[in-house]
């Protein structure tokens, strides 16, 4: 890959208005790229940028007006527009940087703020990066240097927003966790878990019940979720599809990620806290009554977990009464009819059961 070195006019610079830092932000959609010189795709871009606190867009004004535009890294651009004059680049990496530096000029030219001749001079050209070479080898370049600096590097990115880009460089580029960790600069074991957590939440935003309560914010506890051997076997998640296949199980953990309705009053969902409660969800969902209880929508999670506590057993003996346990819990989850009018399949099982027992009973002593 080469690039090359230029100094350019701001105005030459392009916001990229599909900026990995809108992809969680409300309002965010997705831009032809036809359409990024028009003035009112980069007025958006601009203003996403400057309004959304975490970016911190104002404070990074502060100081450039203060010291000037110091380029400890240099901005990176690909050509957007060669032909034209003159001609037009798209930011790849410095999107803040830009946009504070056009904000600076804006507010400057407009009388609304007087810059000093240093300061206007660090900002009126600037010292970029372009990327060369053929749309393949920028597209993967531009990944990798964003990989680099956002998931391995400077901590800007969010967990989402990381794993946004690990899925796009594993479906459109390697297909492998190797080769995606060593662009990175992370472990294969952390790019498939955030390759699987971003999966899992596409499920449920594809969920026709649940997909609109499937917000980025939620990554955390699809992350948390993956991680955990005992939480993922019981969602049946699959490595061939990336998928939670146990429907059953799968709409319990989205109500537990859901509002729900007690009584015709709207409360929040019963999972605030990713990591407390997704690992302490390890201990409940292999025991019947702590998991009933976690599936009541009238019922708090601690009570779950408190059930939960007091089934697990201490010693052997305890563990034989704790399966006792649950085998006469799962004999009373039926209902009466089923009781009463079971299919040949209960008919066998129950069989089965009562063989089973009776062999048991000539085991143990008379008191």
């Amino acid at each position: 890959m080469q690039v090359n070195s230029l100094d350019l006019f701001p105005g030459q610079l392009l916001l990229d208005p599909n900026n990995y830092r809108f992809h969680d932000l409300s309002g965010f959609r997705e831009v032809s790229r036809i359409r990024y010189a028009e003035p009112g795709v980069q007025d958006r871009a601009l203003q996403f940028l400057r309004d959304t606190p975490s970016f911190n867009l104002g404070a990074l004004r502060d100081s450039i007006i203060s010291n000037g535009f110091v380029p400890f890294e240099q901005i990176a651009v690909e050509s957007y527009q060669s032909g034209s004059t003159p001609p037009l680049y798209v930011v790849v990496e410095g999107n803040r940087r830009v946009a504070a530096i056009k904000m600076i000029l804006r507010d400057h030219e407009g009388g609304a703020l007087t810059l000093s001749e240093p300061v206007l001079a660090s900002v009126t050209k600037l010292s970029v990066i372009e990327i060369l070479g053929t749309e393949e080898e920028r597209s993967r370049y531009q990944k990798t240097l964003m990989a680099i600096r956002h998931v391995a590097g400077i901590q800007e990115w969010g967990p989402y927003q990381q794993a946004r880009l690990v899925v796009e460089m594993y479906d459109k580029e390697e297909g492998a966790f190797g080769p995606v960790a060593q662009r990175i600069g992370i472990s294969a074991r952390e790019v498939a878990r955030r390759y699987r957590a971003s999966k899992a939440l596409e499920q449920m935003e594809a969920d026709e019940e649940f997909g609109d309560y499937a917000l980025p914010r939620l990554y955390a506890f699809f992350h948390e979720a993956v991680s955990q051997p005992k939480v993922r076997e019981w969602l049946q998640f699959s490595d061939q599809t990336y998928r939670a296949e146990n429907a059953e199980n799968r709409r319990i953990f989205y109500e537990l990620l859901s509002p729900r309705e007690v009584d015709g009053e709207t409360r929040p969902a019963k999972l605030q806290n990713a990591n407390q409660q997704v690992r302490q969800l390890k201990d409940i969902v292999d025991k019947p009554v702590p998991l009933k209880i976690l599936a009541d929508p009238s019922r708090a999670f601690e009570e779950a977990v408190r059930a939960a506590e007091a089934e697990t057993p201490t010693d052997e003996t305890g563990l034989l009464e704790h399966q006792i346990g649950v085998a006469l819990q799962a004999l009373k989850a039926p209902s009466i009819d089923a009781w009463l009018d079971p299919d040949e399949r209960a008919r066998q099982v129950w069989a089965e059961l009562v063989s089973l027992i009776d062999k048991v009973r000539t085991l143990i002593p008379e008191p």
